[in-house]
């Protein structure tokens, strides 16, 4: 390997970890305003609806906020962690989808954040078509 190629890839490895923690950090603080907005998240209701918001927390926490932070280890070879941050914000976006007229803070902050998140990725990856191949 030349200089140059060893400094391209110490530039892109800087370029991935600002994006991804850019990302990790953005969703950490909307799952944190998701537990103190009234009438946000709870943990631990009983029955089977305090299931289902636990299991959605802990989903959102694993997918947009611990995934981009293993992915910054080594993020030019994370390419299965990246496809895992890739589909929690694929989530994100199917959660939109139901029978009431969409809001913007319910519906659109989180989907401007999926635009976000995955647009900074984009951008920083040298090679971003090689997100999408097999880990």
């Amino acid at each position: 390997m030349t200089m140059q190629t060893l400094d391209e890839q110490a530039h892109a490895t800087l370029q991935l970890r600002i994006a991804l923690s850019f990302g990790a950090f953005m969703w950490l603080f909307l799952l944190i305003i998701g537990f103190v907005t009234p009438g946000g998240w709870h943990w631990g209701w009983q029955g089977s609806i305090g299931h289902m918001i636990n299991y959605m927390i802990a989903l959102w926490f694993v997918t947009l906020v611990a995934a981009p932070l293993l992915a910054m280890r080594d993020p030019l070879h994370s390419t299965a962690v990246f496809q895992l941050y890739f589909l929690g914000m694929v989530g994100v976006v199917l959660s939109s989808i139901r029978s009431e007229h969409p809001e913007f803070l319910s519906d659109g902050v989180p989907l401007i954040a999926v635009l976000l998140s995955i647009g900074v990725v984009l951008w920083a990856h040298p090679a971003p078509s090689r997100l999408w191949q097999r880990g």
